[in-house]
């Protein structure tokens, strides 16, 4: 059987997902809702059926976690302060 990119968008608006997917060159691309905000969106693939269903929404779980991990880690580090060099002065 056949996939097309509305079964998918279909599956991941079941899901409760505000986002969707789109083919862009060679490549497709997550967009809209959360997945704008995100680092990593684009997952490698010529044509829509390269992947199942089922692997196109592990694709999308897969960056959804990928960028919430980046998130998490760009907080904590911006929480560290880095030493201020030997006779510098506190403003």
């Amino acid at each position: 059987m056949r996939l097309s990119l509305k079964a998918v968008n279909k599956e991941l608006d079941g899901m409760g997902a505000n986002v969707e997917l789109v083919k862009a060159g060679d490549y497709f691309l997550f967009r809209g809702g959360e997945s704008d905000d995100w680092i990593d969106r684009t997952v490698l693939a010529p044509t829509i059926n390269s992947r199942t269903l089922e692997q196109w929404i592990d694709e999308y779980r897969r960056l959804k976690n990928l960028n919430q991990q980046i998130m998490k880690s760009a907080k904590a580090g911006s929480k560290v302060r880095s030493p201020r060099p030997p006779g510098s002065q506190r403003e």
